[in-house]
């Protein structure tokens, strides 16, 4: 009995010994499928490091409300924290520099260069890297495969328009090809997105930016609204067009309008981007009508350039944690290929292009190389403290520009004005 009593005592010491020995780290992350399936994952990093990792995530604004208040120069709750790329301005003076991140003992340090150089700036700014851009959130095109590969339809716009039917590869292919299934009643021609201010933003850049015009940029040590007017007004008046040839209640679509409209209504349509987190549910047989039937590409390139608008993540440590060492580690074993490999197996979408571009995926996946090829054309919203009032402004007047509700001309005209007020009370 004293033999069991001893052994018993000293298993419970040892516990007691790991216990106090184990890191625990806290993490704060957006809630979608990309976090979701990294969480499956946690046992296999617990196991080789002695980190317990306790992940809370929230729906996007959520983050944001939550960092502001959890997170602060001198305290946090989170070790770690996943910060949308349009608030890493705004919560920069409280976050870690990259180069002071420690080594790590299990996982090599991350290699910026793994990561798209156009979507590693989302992690920085003022010319410092703050995080690891982790999701390859982007925009991606998506174009009705059964519908350009019809040898009916094929005839007729090649009879009526002299090019074959095909991926449109500029907008001027994409407002013809849009407009022939539109006008023939075969299926919506585009699928506009004007829901939430963040969203219709994107949608003005993305226009802008494929016009040849930046919105705002930082030049001279201070931020200016560099808009051409006439490129602008040329960038909305052709989402005017693309906007004739939407489906019905096209003024209010957002991400579950536009889904239904491209993936349960039996006519559908024909192109439009999307966000590659929504990409499975679109490849869904039990959800979608159009599963296995579409063809992914980069975005169509606009008269004076192409741009796949932004929406990542940056993974960033508070400079308050107590914990840096171990949520370093954490980061560069969710950055690590072997991870980003198993996450793209699991239908998400990592910022690693050595994983997207991995011909051992391509097969079952048609979409990754479309994001590395949006990759290479990545286009970031400006980003500032106050872009979320200017993204109001914008959302206002472009919806109002787009629909007729206003002149093009006076309605990027207001944006200019009033973005210019926010600016200049800003102190900028």
């Amino acid at each position: 009995m004293k033999l069991k009593k001893t052994v018993l005592l000293g298993v419970l010491l040892a516990a007691a010994a790991f216990a106090s020995a184990q890191k625990v780290i806290n993490v704060l992350l957006w809630d979608d499928p990309y976090p979701k399936a990294l969480m499956a994952m946690l046992p296999e990093f617990e196991k080789a490091t002695n980190i317990k990792v306790n992940i809370e995530m929230l729906q996007p604004p959520q983050v944001l409300t939550k960092t502001a208040v959890a997170v602060t120069a001198t305290s946090t709750d989170y070790d770690v924290v996943g910060i949308d790329e349009g608030n890493v301005p705004v919560f920069a003076s409280l976050l870690l520099p990259f180069d002071k991140w420690p080594e790590g003992k299990v996982y090599p340090k991350t290699d910026p260069k793994s990561v798209t150089p156009k979507m590693l700036n989302i992690g920085t700014w003022n010319n410092v890297q703050l995080g690891i851009p982790i999701n390859g959130n982007l925009y991606v095109w998506m174009t009705r495969k059964d519908l350009i590969e019809n040898p009916t339809y094929r005839a007729q716009f090649k009879a009526k328009f002299g090019y074959d039917l095909g991926i449109p590869k500029t907008f001027k292919e994409l407002l013809e090809m849009g407009t022939f299934f539109h006008e023939n009643g075969i299926a919506a021609g585009f699928g506009p997105f004007n829901g939430g201010p963040a969203g219709v933003l994107s949608e003005a850049v993305f226009m802008w930016e494929s016009h040849g015009t930046k919105f705002i940029d930082y030049t001279g040590g201070t931020f200016k609204v560099v808009l051409d007017e006439a490129k602008a007004i040329e960038g909305m008046e052709f989402y005017k067009k693309l906007m004739a040839i939407s489906p019905k209640g096209a003024e209010t679509m957002a991400h579950v309008e536009r889904q239904a409209a491209f993936a349960a209504d039996p006519k559908g349509v024909f192109s439009m981007f999307i966000w590659p987190a929504q990409i499975a549910a679109y490849e869904d047989p039990n959800k979608s009508l159009v599963a296995g039937k579409i063809a992914y590409s980069a975005p169509p390139a606009g008269p004076r350039g192409q741009a796949a608008i932004t929406g990542a993540w940056a993974i960033c440590i508070p400079k308050a944690s107590k914990n840096a060492a171990a949520a370093a580690e954490f980061i560069y074993w969710w950055s690590s290929k072997a991870v980003a490999d198993k996450l793209i197996q699991a239908n998400t979408i990592p910022a690693r292009t050595e994983s997207l571009t991995n011909p051992a995926y391509v097969a079952t996946k048609p979409w990754l190389p479309a994001l590395a090829a949006s990759m290479n054309v990545a286009a970031s919203r400006p980003r500032f403290k106050e872009i979320g009032q200017v993204q109001d402004v914008v959302k206002k007047y472009w919806i109002m520009g787009i629909t007729g509700q206003m002149p093009t001309k006076d309605a990027v005209q207001a944006i200019v004005r009033e973005t210019n007020d926010i600016l200049k009370k800003a102190g900028y």
